[in-house]
Order: C-alpha cells, then sequence, then structure tokens
C-alpha cells in the first residue's frame, strides 16, 4: 500500500454533511485499500464525467443559455440504516456537488429530503412499472440492491432538476457519523435545539461536546422536536459539519485506518478509487463557492411535504449549469 502523504486540507466550513466523509474517506492517503463495495467496471478513469452534456439551449426571462460544457457532478446520499429491511432504507441526507474544471470551482446543492417529486417505481430488475409522487428521500427505497437503489435516487434528481446530468453518485449510511465524530475525540456544538430528552444538560444554545450516537442524533433528530421540519434539521447539519471540519484539521487522530475500514463498509459507490482520488485532488485546489439549496414551502399533509418554488429551482439549476450564450 502506497500513502499519498500528508492529509487533505479541505476548506474549513464546508456546510454539508455526507461531504465531509468523502474528505475524509480518501484524505489519509489509504485509497488504495478502500471502496470495495464500489463499481470497477467498465467507467472510464481518464474522466470522472461520463455525462455528454448535449441539452440544445434553452431561453429564460428572454435570455438564451447553453449548458456548461466543463462539468463534473456527484450525487451524495447518506441513508437511514435499515438491518432488518435494507429496501425500506430512504436518502436522509441529499446533496449534489457540481464541479466546474473551467472554472476551477465547486458548488454543493443541498436538497430537502421531503422535496415533492414524481419518483419511478421500479422493479427487481430495474425495469419501472409505474411512477410515484412522493418524498424524494423514498427514491432510495426502490429497487433489488443498494447500487439499483442509488441510481433511481438518481434518475429522479435529474427528472426533477429539468433533465440535469448527474455523472455519479457516493452513499454512505448515517451510521458511518458516529465513527469519525469519535475519531477525533468528539464535536462541539452550541446547540441549536432542545436536547433534553438526550442529556438533561442540553439545553438550547449550550456548549456541548457531542460523543457517539449523540452525535447522530443530533444531525437525524427531528420527530421528537419541536420543529419537525427538514429545515431545521438541515441547519443543523450544516452547523455540525462546520464544526467536525475545524476539529479535524486541528487534532491528530489514531488508528486511522481501523476507522477507515470500519466506515468502508458503509459506503456504495459507482465511482472508481481512481475517480474518487481525482476528485479530491480537485477539491483541495478548486476554490469553493459555497452550499445553494432551493426555495419552497413546507407543508403538512399525510407526511411533511416540500414543495420547490419554481422560479427559484429553474434559477438555480441556471447558474449551476448554463451560461448565457454570446451574443
Amino acid at each position: 500500500m502506497q500513502k499519498r502523504g500528508t492529509r487533505l486540507k479541505i476548506l474549513v466550513g464546508i456546510g454539508v454533511g455526507i461531504l465531509i466523509f468523502v474528505i475524509l474517506l480518501f484524505g489519509f492517503g489509504i485509497i488504495e485499500t478502500m471502496i470495495d463495495n464500489a463499481d470497477r467496471g467498465s467507467l472510464n478513469d481518464e474522466e470522472f464525467s461520463y455525462s455528454d452534456h448535449s441539452v440544445d439551449e434553452i431561453s429564460y426571462n428572454g435570455v438564451y443559455y447553453t449548458p456548461k460544457s466543463s462539468l463534473d457532478t456527484l450525487l451524495i446520499l447518506g441513508i437511514d440504516s435499515s438491518e432488518e429491511r435494507p429496501d425500506s432504507a430512504q436518502a436522509d441526507f441529499i446533496a449534489l456537488v457540481v464541479m466546474d474544471r473551467d472554472r476551477e470551482c465547486f458548488d454543493v446543492l443541498h436538497l430537502n429530503r421531503d422535496t415533492m417529486a414524481d419518483i419511478p417505481e421500479i422493479d427487481t430488475y430495474g425495469d419501472q412499472y409505474g411512477t410515484e409522487f412522493a418524498q424524494l428521500a423514498l427514491a432510495h427505497t426502490y429497487g433489488a440492491d443498494d447500487k439499483m437503489r442509488c441510481r433511481n435516487t438518481v434518475n429522479t434528481i435529474e427528472n426533477l432538476l429539468y433533465d440535469i446530468n448527474i455523472d455519479h453518485y457516493l452513499s454512505l449510511t448515517m451510521d458511518a457519523l458516529p465513527l469519525i465524530n469519535d475519531s477525533v475525540g468528539g464535536v462541539t456544538v452550541q446547540l441549536l435545539d432542545d436536547f433534553t430528552f438526550l442529556n438533561e444538560n442540553y439545553t438550547k444554545d449550550a456548549v456541548v461536546t457531542l460523543h457517539g450516537d449523540h452525535a447522530l442524533r443530533y444531525v437525524r433528530a427531528r420527530g421528537e422536536m419541536e420543529d419537525s421540519t427538514n429545515l431545521r434539521r438541515m441547519e443543523r447539519q450544516k452547523q455540525y459539519i462546520s464544526a467536525l471540519v475545524e476539529k479535524y484539521n486541528t487534532t491528530e487522530t489514531e488508528d486511522t485506518l481501523e476507522t477507515m475500514l470500519e466506515i468502508n463498509e458503509h459506503l456504495v459507490s459507482d465511482c472508481t478509487v481512481d475517480q474518487l482520488s481525482r476528485l479530491i485532488e480537485k477539491m483541495q485546489t478548486y476554490t469553493y463557492n459555497g452550499v445553494t439549496t432551493i426555495e419552497g414551502e413546507s407543508v403538512v399533509n399525510t407526511f411533511m411535504e416540500y414543495h420547490l418554488d419554481e422560479q427559484s429551482a429553474r434559477e438555480t439549476i441556471i447558474r449551476l449549469f448554463y451560461e448565457p450564450v454570446e451574443q
């Protein structure tokens, strides 16, 4: 095994949940031992992107746009693990990393798991037999295995966001978070909500160091909270991960290999090791533009629903995926 050198230095303040897992997985220089669950099939290792981005130009508010030709995209999913019924595991965390090779920058589009979308209903062979209008998180419950479920989520998001191209996916079960958290000795945050149901000292605004399952409960808690919308949980995720990145950058970790191998058991991806390695190398040098969310409305129906604002969705996709046509 050949080590890649010093730990990967990433930008403090990346407020995205599972994205930090990707960084940690490959930042220790041991990627040759990882990704046993990744697809090492026919994808071309020379390029991360395999989408052709050949959509015709579009017009919006009197302006013509053409697709950017230099984008690489990676969908990152945080899966609510269910060992008893893996086919019912939902995608609790959904983020799309959009990298621009020409401009040497990247954005992160954080999607609400409650977003209502037309979800392809697929059988165990991957054939579609219908469509369900439901929460985006449920797209991951269709399919015979984890890769099929991830691909169904990719297809759902591509259709939801006006036929964008998503090159690859990477998913991790949320059970991996305590492993990462404890590998840096715990993460300190100022609680955004009251968590006295976990610990009597966990009052709102209290500064506490989270360990083990408490870290996982902090970023996942929803039904037991005063504000049970996913919007509040997304704010806690952003806050927690920012604190985790800062702690990671200032902490010397022990038993790195053992920790990373444990995390690998929770990982599924269609990327090769080389592709993910080059992704991280790009992110080291690219400018980070921050986290983007699409505006919308939360509605309480049978379940919590988040309906995207069409104007916000269109303008977000145009900004990330298109550029004005030169006159």
